[in-house]
């Protein structure tokens, strides 16, 4: 009986080793669509900061100062050919108004639809309201 014990201990061993590899390869993939930032740097418009949770959902806060009025507009991402498509339940400011620019960066972000925008995710920044915004940091 110990022997038997001994060897089915082992082999238990072993598994849980394939297991914890295989989980902790998921936990790194999962961890690499963690929670991404890209907030606005001091200007005297607007503060500005869109948030990707781990869950598919967003939020982008933008504090008007120049209106003095605050927007929260959230919704759910995906990610589809390295791009960041980002879907608005119901926006209190038109897409396309919110992601235009008359700088070169608009050309980066595509708007589908009245609800839908899709960004490059290995961009360094987004421009929103004509205000750029750097990506904050991945934090897992």
């Amino acid at each position: 009986m110990g022997i038997m014990r001994m060897v089915r201990y082992k082999y238990l061993l072993s598994k849980r080793r394939r297991y914890a590899s295989l989980a902790l390869s998921l936990a790194l993939a999962h961890a690499s669509f963690g929670q991404v930032k890209y907030k606005s740097v001091g200007n005297g418009m607007a503060d500005i900061e869109l948030s990707l949770e781990q869950d598919q959902k967003f939020m982008l806060k933008l504090d008007r100062a120049d209106e003095n009025k605050n927007y929260r507009m959230k919704g759910t991402w995906s990610v589809e050919d390295n791009n960041y498509v980002l879907q608005f339940k119901r926006p209190k400011i038109d897409v396309s108004t919110l992601f235009s620019s008359n700088t070169g960066f608009h050309k980066r972000i595509k708007i589908t639809d009245d609800k839908t925008v899709k960004f490059s995710s290995s961009q360094g920044g987004v421009v929103i309201f004509g205000i750029y915004c750097p990506r904050d940091s991945v934090l897992v």
